[in-house]
């Protein structure tokens, strides 16, 4: 169901006493009918809790941690290990068994990204409609499936069709991840938790390596090795599609793992993030004030230019082995880049934990080891084959300002629908990105990649550090502003959902606005 709803009014709420300040709360205040209200309004109908104290919401956030987090870490890991199984393919036989050339294998990757963008906004509107673990479950069981079907494909045409559909199904796992991060952590605990599961996620060449490595020696005859590494990874991953159907939450309402009690208080708990938990119904007007707001674009042209070296992924392999390394050398030495990008992201997160207002500056500086990658990879000499491979492990870096980034966008924008639709057009930045990226690397400029490497410098590296220059520059105006008009007393943190009683009377409840499901434009305590 979508909705026009119209934009909610904020007013000065002139400070009197008794009967006239609560007048002045229910002209002045933002109002929206009980069905445009925020899915916690609900349950805060049925029940009446006091906000947590510090304990019981210290108690609340580690049995969030203990039960939401290695959900995520495991799903990000096994996504980054799945996007990983081309690259590994590569040294264990698919080019050979499934008679590829450069052009096609650099094709199998970029479709993968078609059926992603493609899949991304259908995505994003069924997790806003459908409960979000269920979904996500069924698209990881899904995907899973996809991943044997690898097995039997035999030429480029089969593996064209496989790779597309893998594609659809992966398009809702990381929106799902952020949704869901949203609606049980503080914007700062999102801050911290999004490197940490994303150095889970990037240590997968340190899995991918050690399988691949594995599946070198199982001697079956015609079902070669890569087939093998395609069986193992689906099965996995099925596995795991069906632990997050039987055990994952759809939102803190849904939570087993809480009381009643806890469920309210969780929500209470992250009432700091002023944006509710979620809300069912598709609002036009959030999905056109996502569409105008500058810093949507902001965010999507750093996931295009940043993902514009992701084409790396599936060619690690093959890069490394052209250092003159042999193949199980290459399997091992592989596993050096899920290394350095897991204590990179641990110590990023770390430096989250400690500070404030640091994701630009964080974000910036991971792109130095980007840039100087390039440049080693541009300048060394061939012969000096471990200067060039380190040029490849400290790319790595780069790690950190997806995941930062990512989580920063996420975080940025308020109101359900405009949420999802920040965090969709942030991943169709994503899919651009990764579809153009694989034909960077084009057979004529082997062995070196000059040419790649310069773009890669100039559109991965430079480029995005401005962005974030940019979005840094223009978020701290935004906030000034925002001081400005509080200072002024032009702000009020609650507003009016209006229900239907028994007897058909209308009655006016006041409620915080995390309550009411409002964009970030509207709800200025943001």
């Amino acid at each position: 169901m979508a909705t026009n709803h119209p934009k909610s009014r904020y007013e000065t709420t002139t400070e009197t006493d008794g009967e006239d300040d609560a007048q002045n709360i229910i002209n002045d205040a933002p109002k929206v009918p009980d069905q445009f209200a925020d899915e916690s309004f609900k349950l805060f109908s049925k029940i009446d809790v006091a906000e947590p104290t510090l304990e019981e919401a210290r108690n609340i956030r580690n049995k969030c941690l203990w039960r939401i987090l290695p959900f995520l870490c495991i799903g990000y890991h096994l996504m980054y290990v799945d996007k990983q199984t081309l690259g590994s393919s590569a040294i264990l036989g698919i080019m050979e068994g499934a008679h590829l050339n450069s052009n096609q294998y650099n094709w199998l990757s970029s479709i993968f990204y078609f059926g992603y963008l493609l899949a991304e906004w259908p995505q994003n509107w069924a997790l806003q409609r459908f409960p979000v673990a269920k979904w996500l479950a069924g698209n990881l069981i899904i995907w899973g499936c996809i991943t044997l079907l690898h097995a039997p494909c035999h030429n480029f045409a089969s593996l064209f069709v496989v790779r597309f559909f893998l594609g659809l199904a992966e398009a809702c796992i990381v929106p799902a991840f952020l949704l869901s991060m949203s609606m049980f952590f503080t914007y700062h605990e999102q801050a911290v938790m999004m490197p940490i599961m994303w150095s889970i996620g990037n240590a997968s060449p340190i899995t991918s390596g050690l399988l691949s490595y594995g599946v070198l020696w199982i001697n079956t005859g015609g079902f070669s090795p890569w087939k093998w590494f395609m069986i193992i990874t689906g099965i996995l991953t099925i596995i795991f599609g069906g632990a997050v159907w039987l055990l994952f939450p759809d939102s803190p309402i849904h939570a087993n793992f809480l009381t009643t009690k806890e469920r309210a208080q969780a929500i209470l708990r992250i009432k700091e993030n002023h944006s509710g938990i979620e809300q069912k119904i598709f609002k036009r007007y959030q999905f056109i004030e996502a569409i105008q707001d500058p810093k949507t674009w902001f965010f999507f042209l750093h996931a295009w230019s940043q993902e514009m070296a992701n084409g790396i992924t599936n060619q690690y392999s093959l890069i490394i082995n052209s250092f003159g390394f042999t193949v199980l050398q290459t399997t091992l030495l592989g596993c050096v880049t899920g290394v350095v990008s897991l204590f990179s992201l641990i110590m990023a997160a770390a430096v989250l934990y400690n500070t404030k207002n640091s994701r630009a500056w964080i974000s910036l500086l991971a792109y130095i080891p980007g840039a100087l990658s390039s440049i080693l990879l541009l300048a060394l000499p061939w012969s000096n084959r471990w200067g060039l491979i380190s040029g490849i492990w400290i790319r790595s870096f780069t790690g950190i300002p997806y995941a930062v980034v990512m989580i920063w966008a996420a975080n940025a924008s308020a109101g359900h629908t405009k949420k999802t639709t920040v965090i969709a057009l942030y991943h169709v930045g994503y899919g651009l990105g990764n579809i153009i990226s694989p034909q960077l690397f084009r057979p004529q400029w082997k062995p070196r990649y000059k040419p790649t490497w310069i773009i890669l410098l100039v559109v991965a590296a430079i480029l995005p550090s401005i962005v974030i220059i940019v979005l840094r520059i223009h978020l701290s105006r935004e906030n000034k502003r925002r001081d400005k008009l509080e200072a002024t007393n032009h702000v009020t943190s609650n507003g009016i959902v209006e229900t239907i009683d028994s007897d058909g009377s209308k009655v006016a409840r006041v409620v915080d606005n995390s309550q009411m499901d409002l964009t970030d434009k509207e709800n200025l305590t943001l």
